[in-house]
């Protein structure tokens, strides 16, 4: 039978939820708040440990130099002393000098000459001790094994306190070196002292050591020395350390602040702006002042996407009024026609018959019209990049597009009464669909054919520049007046609604070939004068030729029609 397994993971507690839940807190914190808290760590973190450095770097340092100064007091004063087989503290002495005036008891003058009362290898215990003993140091004479001969406190002078004790391995340590060696220690009442032990290569006098064995050649030096005017430099550097951590982290905290809170204002306004845009405000922008950084960027875009989304918005919302309207008007005549047949108000008259089924099909045809340009709208729109896709692009002739459509419309022209010319000056070479192209020009011509009356002129002609390809429909109709020029291109804009309405015009063939034009890289315009007639103006980027005018031909042949 197997246990049950009480794993983390199995419980719901392993790494996965805990990652989960500090990303929760984290997102339920405000930014502001995390931001100070990172100032501060970043701040404290670093200023503590440069503190902590520098109180170690200066208390070792004078530990070090109260150390030094022991030895160095030590080596003088046994340098001066007489000894012609003896040593210093870490070596041979170098013969005989004269004491330095103020070093203590028994030293003379620097011109006085060796002091009377030393033997010549012998080493005066009690002038040794008087001359290193201070307020605050203990000078103690111990043995190779660490045990004291005598002390500072056996001469009852002056001194700082206990003799510290010794242990073997140190004594040890200090015989066999040829240096000083020294520690730190402490009383119990928290005060510190430093111990400095250093070998001594010299005979004691017999009358300074009555109770030790004589006849040793090596002994111990040990001077204590109280730390307590360290101690007190220390307790005003850690005091200054301090304040300049809590200081520096709490200057830095307020001014990281106070540069966070400016720094996230604009965010808070794009938070209220998106807010108050989702609740219907759709007038509400950020306004952020220009700039190159982040957030100015961020604004821009901002603003520049809720207008594009709103543009969008609008122009959908208008697309569906208009196309509801464009549907019910042939809707609601096909109704009111189907209500007469089925009534029998013809009464059987095959002339009304008749006419109601033209009207019928008409409106029919109406709407599969209006229904095929929506369905055209939609399938550009759904291409996302507005770029035609590399499978449907082909290398193809412009004037060769121009006299295929020329050749199709030039038949309903003459049905018409008007006079219809084609020109191109050569080839022109451009990457594109063919069949989408030809739409284009298929419904700027069928445009043309509709406004202008018989007897006006049409002219299908294209040029070419060293880097594109013109294409221009003119004609002389009535024109479009100037206040619709800029408004042309949208979708069910017409400038005279029931002249369009009576010519069957959708008022979306623009709005395609404008779609069509942009996807293939290109630019469409329009110039017009009322009464005198209307020039679209097609401009598209040209490509390499193939080399042959058949290959052209060849693809033109494939075109639907």
């Amino acid at each position: 039978m197997k246990s049950p397994d009480n794993s983390p993971a199995r419980a719901g507690q392993g790494p996965g939820k805990d990652a989960g839940l500090v990303r929760k807190v984290m997102m339920s914190v405000p930014l502001g708040w995390q931001l100070s808290a990172l100032y501060t760590l970043l701040l404290a973190v670093p200023l503590s440990l440069v503190g902590v450095l520098v109180y170690r770097t200066q208390q070792d340092f004078l530990a070090q130099d109260a150390a030094s100064r022991l030895e160095q007091a030590a080596t003088r004063i046994m340098a001066q002393q007489p000894g012609n087989g003896g040593g210093g503290p870490s070596g041979p002495a170098g013969g005989r000098t004269g004491n330095p005036s103020g070093q203590g008891q028994g030293q003379g003058s620097e011109n006085e000459g060796p002091d009377p009362h030393f033997d010549d290898n012998k080493l005066h215990l009690d002038v040794l001790l008087r001359s290193l003993r201070g307020p605050d140091i203990t000078v103690a004479l111990l043995n190779t094994q660490g045990k004291v001969i005598t002390s500072t406190l056996a001469l009852n002078v002056n001194n700082a306190g206990l003799v510290d004790p010794v242990t073997p391995e140190q004594a040890a340590v200090a015989t066999a070196g040829d240096k000083a060696v020294h520690w730190m220690a402490g009383h119990a009442d928290g005060s510190r002292y430093v111990v400095v032990l250093m070998r001594i290569n010299r005979t004691l006098s017999a009358e300074q050591a009555t109770d030790v064995q004589l006849n040793d050649s090596t002994y111990l030096l040990e001077q204590s020395a109280s730390l307590a005017a360290a101690d007190v430099a220390l307790g005003q550097l850690g005091n200054y350390l301090l304040f300049g951590v809590l200081g520096g982290t709490l200057a830095g905290l307020l001014l990281g602040t106070a540069f966070t809170r400016g720094l996230l204002r604009p965010l808070d306004r794009v938070a209220d702006t998106a807010e108050a845009i989702a609740g219907g405000d759709l007038q509400r922008r950020l306004q952020l002042p220009e700039g190159r950084n982040e957030v100015a960027r961020l604004g821009t875009a901002f603003d520049n996407m809720v207008g594009r989304l709103v543009a969008t918005l609008e122009a959908q919302r208008r697309f569906v009024a208009d196309a509801s309207h464009e549907l019910r008007t042939p809707l609601t005549s096909l109704k009111g026609l189907a209500e007469i047949l089925m009534i029998g108000a013809h009464g059987n008259d095959s002339r009304v018959i008749e006419q109601s089924a033209g009207a019928i099909n008409g409106e029919l045809e109406r709407l599969i019209r209006l229904v095929t340009d929506l369905l055209t709208l939609s399938r550009l729109d759904s291409a996302g990049d507005n770029t035609v896709p590399p499978a449907r692009r082909t290398l193809m002739d412009v004037c060769a597009t121009l006299q295929a459509v020329a050749t199709q419309m030039e038949p309903l022209a003459e049905a018409r009464g008007i006079d219809f010319s084609c020109r191109c000056a050569g080839s022109m070479w451009i990457s594109g669909d063919p069949g989408q192209l030809k739409q284009v020009l298929l419904n700027l011509l069928d445009n043309a054919l509709r406004y202008t009356p018989p007897g006006g002129q049409i002219t299908l002609g294209g040029t070419r520049d060293a880097a594109t390809a013109r294409i221009e429909v003119r004609d002389t109709g009535a024109g479009i007046a100037a206040q619709d020029l800029p408004h042309i291109f949208e979708r069910f804009y017409r400038g005279d609604t029931s002249r369009s309405r009576a010519t069957g015009n959708s008022g979306l063939g623009l709005s395609i070939a404008r779609t069509i034009i942009e996807a293939h890289s290109g630019k469409i315009n329009v110039e017009s004068t009322p009464g005198s007639g209307t020039c679209f103006t097609i401009t598209l980027p040209l490509e390499g030729s193939p080399g042959t005018r058949e290959e052209a031909a060849e693809a033109v042949a494939r075109w639907p029609h």
